[in-house]
C-alpha cells in the first residue's frame, strides 16, 4: 500500500542522460535497491518499483525506536558503503575535486511526528566521518525533498568526527542516513518505515535548483 505523496513536481530529479562524474550522480533505484542496506548493514533495503514521487521506484528500511533516548545519538536507518558495492561505487571518491557541495534526496516516513534528517559521510574504512543535519522537517507520510549542504564551513556540518574536512571529503566511501528522534517517541516500542529515492550529488544549492527545475541533472547509470 502506498502512502499519499505531496510534492512539487518541478523539483523531481529522477531521470536524465548518463554522466560519468561523481558530481551529478543520481541513484534512482529504478532497477532495485542497488546494494543499499538497512540500519546495521545486515540486509539489503526493501524495494518498490513504483509509488515514489511521480510514480518512481524507491527503497525502504525499518527501525525500532525502543533503544533510543531523548537527546541520544541519531539512529541510522539506511546506508551505502564502498565495501557493499552500493550503486556500483558511483558516489565513491573525491567530492572536493568533483565540486560536490549538496546531497539531496526524496524521503518519507510513517512516524507520528515530523523528523529532522541526519547524515554521515565517511571514508571507505568508515572513519573519520562528517555528521550533518538538515533544517528541513519531514512530516509523516509525505514525500519531502531533503538536502544537506556539505561545502566546507557549512552550518549543516555539525561534526567532523575528529578528522578534517579535507581528509573526509577527498575520500568518501560510506554514507549513512538517519534522523533525530522526537522526545515524544524516544524509547517507545515503535517500528518506523523510512523510504528514500532520487539520491543526488550536485554543485551549490542555487545551481541545484536551476538544474532540478529544468530536469537537467545528469544521472550516472549503474
Amino acid at each position: 500500500m502506498f502512502r499519499h505523496a505531496a510534492i512539487p513536481c518541478a523539483a523531481l530529479v529522477l531521470c536524465s542522460p548518463s554522466f560519468a562524474a561523481i558530481n551529478g550522480f543520481t541513484e534512482s533505484f529504478a532497477g532495485g535497491a542497488a546494494n543499499w542496506r538497512n540500519f546495521n548493514g545486515t540486509s539489503t533495503l526493501g524495494w518498490s518499483g513504483s509509488g515514489g514521487p511521480s510514480g518512481a521506484a524507491y527503497v525502504s528500511g525499518q527501525f525500532n525506536l525502543v533503544s533510543t533516548t531523548v537527546g541520544g545519538f541519531p539512529p541510522t536507518v539506511m546506508r551505502a558503503a564502498a565495501s557493499y558495492g552500493s550503486s556500483n561505487g558511483g558516489y565513491v571518491g573525491n567530492w572536493i575535486n568533483e565540486g560536490v557541495t549538496t546531497v539531496g534526496f526524496w524521503f518519507r516516513h510513517d512516524l507520528s511526528e515530523s523528523i529532522a534528517l541526519t547524515g554521515r559521510f565517511a571514508t571507505p574504512i568508515n572513519t573519520p566521518g562528517a555528521s550533518v543535519v538538515s533544517s528541513t522537517l519531514v512530516a509523516s507520510n509525505t514525500w519531502t525533498f531533503v538536502s544537506f549542504n556539505v561545502a566546507q564551513g557549512s552550518s549543516d556540518i555539525i561534526s567532523l568526527g575528529g578528522g578534517t574536512y579535507s581528509a573526509i571529503f577527498s575520500n568518501i566511501g560510506n554514507i549513512q542516513l538517519g534522523f533525530q528522534v522526537p522526545a515524544s517517541l524516544a524509547g517507545q516500542n515503535i517500528t518506523g518505515t523510512f523510504d528514500m529515492t532520487g539520491f543526488t550529488l550536485t554543485p551549490a544549492p542555487g545551481a541545484m535548483g536551476l538544474l532540478a527545475a529544468g530536469g537537467l541533472v545528469r544521472r550516472r547509470r549503474r
